[in-house]
């Protein structure tokens, strides 16, 4: 295939597939989650979810949750979620995330993050996989807010 024939990816799928790379350092043994922020087409930070900075990473001999049900018992989890630790990573370098800006990750928010997300005033939200969606509450939640909401679902091999 010559180079004119090929297709260039949109930039939602460029930076989605930047956070797909990102979910590869998650250190959690249940779920693989990469977030990138992004702000005017530049990307101000990435975040994976494992344990916080410095501690030890959980094992299948050290997770609490392992055998439980996606979503039960948050509490146990030592874990910081990936869009916390994006948000988290800008707030560290001094990086205002205020304006246009997106947040791309693997997986839909939690309902936590999610709350987060929309008090930090980001503008969109790009995900790849669903989770939690039958939620009400966050249903409810995403319908008040402003926050732009897209699935994006693109071929592994392009």
């Amino acid at each position: 295939m010559s180079q004119e024939n090929k297709m260039r990816i949109s930039k939602d799928e460029y930076f989605l597939k930047i956070a797909e790379l990102v979910s590869k350092r998650s250190t959690c043994i249940k779920r693989n989650v990469g977030s990138v922020l992004v702000k005017d087409s530049h990307i101000l930070s990435t975040g994976y979810n494992g344990a916080p900075s410095g501690f030890k990473h959980c094992t299948s001999k050290t997770c609490v949750r392992q055998n439980l049900k996606s979503g039960e018992k948050p509490e146990l989890c030592r874990g910081v979620h990936s869009e916390i630790n994006c948000i988290i990573q800008a707030a560290i370098h001094g990086t205002s995330i205020q304006g246009n800006t997106t947040l791309y990750t693997t997986h839909f928010p939690c309902m936590a993050c999610l709350k987060l997300i929309i008090n930090a005033g980001i503008k969109k939200l790009v995900y790849k996989e669903g989770y939690n969606m039958e939620n009400k509450i966050k249903e409810e939640l995403l319908n008040e807010s402003k926050l732009d909401v897209q699935q994006l679902n693109f071929k592994k091999n392009l």
